[in-house]
């Protein structure tokens, strides 16, 4: 391992760190106090992201036992925010309390900070960008992810994917501005930040930030999708409410108009239902079609009854009742056609 992360670094400039008393570019930069890590690189890394890693299994574990409903793929998104809110709050939080006396120290965190601002040298010099970014990653995404956490371990998808926008678009503008402050100090001032080499360029810089765009843009396309099909099944919700209400009122000839003409399907719809009637009602309306009234005032009477109660009916079962008022209507047509046709045969025998 030593011998590989050796190969790495030897494109650089062995001799500049000998010229300078600490290894950071760009080399004029003044850093008072720097003192060199006592620790090798696999141990800060090993105990860094042991005690990581540990930390992840043991919140996913307990939101496993909490949750018995939470899937694997919801349980990386856990660890995800559980790592975010490690980082943020205590390694980043370490930073911007400390970031004066850094270059000096010695524990687990300030020699993390020192390896990885040989790929970044604004972290050793108080840069005020630097101070303002950590602050606010700090202060509100670092709460944010223990509350997208507790949001997922309690299986609250409102809450959950609320925070999880919101945090994922924090972390895609906070990158876009890291990189994008290098990237124009490096092309228009000629000033870059990284020493040259494979392990610090790409590795740390590039490789080690690059999951904050990867992984926040698919967070935010899944909750993006999930917030739309909630919308949708929301407005959905609201027409069928708000369309039952307005044509349920005998008063509103339009919409009554738009129901006798353009609800055939619904009127057919609702004929088909008719599997789920008893078959004592289903005996009673053929009896009603067989023998005809002594009093058609009467017979009408008891069709409206009958009217009525499929309206009850299709109110209950959450239908539009204005179907069955639809069919009152059609059948009261049939009924008018049925007299004049008879009205004629009468008159054409009396001729």
């Amino acid at each position: 391992m030593s011998s590989f992360l050796k190969f790495l670094v030897s494109s650089g400039d062995s001799n500049s760190s000998r010229r300078h008393k600490h290894p950071y570019y760009p080399r004029e930069v003044v850093i008072p106090n720097y003192a060199p890590n006592t620790f090798t690189l696999p141990m800060v890394l090993g105990a860094f992201g042991g005690a990581t890693a540990l930390l992840m299994v043991g919140v996913v574990a307990i939101g496993k036992k909490v949750n018995k409903r939470l899937t694997w793929k919801d349980a990386g998104v856990l660890a995800w925010f559980t790592l975010c809110g490690f980082l943020h709050c205590f390694f980043e939080g370490y930073y911007v309390l400390n970031h004066a006396t850094l270059a000096g120290k010695q524990d687990i965190f300030a020699q993390l900070w020192k390896e990885y601002a040989l790929s970044d040298s604004r972290y050793m010099t108080s840069d005020p960008f630097m101070l303002c970014i950590e602050t606010l990653t700090v202060l509100t995404w670092g709460p944010l992810s223990f509350l997208a956490v507790f949001a997922i371990i309690k299986g609250n998808t409102s809450l959950r994917h609320i925070t999880q926008t919101i945090v994922s678009v924090g972390h895609l503008y906070g990158v876009a501005l890291y990189f994008g402050t290098c990237f124009f100090q490096e092309k228009f001032r000629g000033i870059s930040y990284s020493r040259p080499e494979t392990l610090y360029y790409w590795v740390y810089y590039a490789g080690m930030n690059a999951p904050w765009v990867i992984v926040p843009a698919i967070l935010l396309f899944q909750s993006s999708k999930t917030i739309s099909q909630g919308l949708s099944v929301l407005n959905k919700v609201k027409n069928m409410k708000g369309g039952g209400s307005s044509t349920s009122g005998s008063s509103n000839s339009s919409s009554s108009s738009s129901i006798y003409s353009g609800k055939a399907e619904s009127i057919r719809s609702f004929d088909g239902s008719s599997e789920s009637k008893s078959s004592s009602s289903r005996k009673a309306d053929r009896e009603s079609k067989r023998e005809p009234s002594r009093d058609s005032r009467d017979g009408g009477e008891r069709r409206r009854d009958r009217v009525s109660e499929q309206a009850a009916y299709l109110r209950d079962e959450g239908r539009p009742e204005s179907i069955a008022e639809s069919k009152y209507e059609v059948w009261e047509e049939s009924r008018a056609d049925a007299r004049e046709q008879l009205r004629k045969k009468k008159t054409g025998r009396r001729e």
